[in-house]
């Protein structure tokens, strides 16, 4: 867990994919992007842009932690899954 001066900036990340929640023309665009580089810059730049405090290795950690190893050519987030092997 990644804690700057006693914040959580994981918890940032946490807090910005329950909101995405509540866009369905933002998840629909992240939905659209099935390369996980790409998708590391959007959400980190839409998080930045948005006010939300976490970077791109934290995005990569998040990934990293939904995604199951030896599956298949994929990625995860708390908000799903998508297909590299689509792009």
């Amino acid at each position: 867990m990644y804690v700057l001066r006693g914040y959580d900036i994981m918890k940032d990340l946490q807090q910005f994919y329950s909101d995405l929640g509540n866009n369905p023309i933002l998840t629909r665009r992240l939905e659209s992007i099935a390369d996980k580089g790409k998708f590391i810059k959007f959400v980190t730049r839409l998080g930045v842009k948005t006010g939300y405090n976490f970077t791109a290795n934290e995005v990569q950690s998040s990934i990293e932690d939904h995604t199951a190893s030896g599956q298949g050519n994929y990625f995860c987030s708390p908000v799903g899954c998508w297909n590299e092997a689509m792009v």
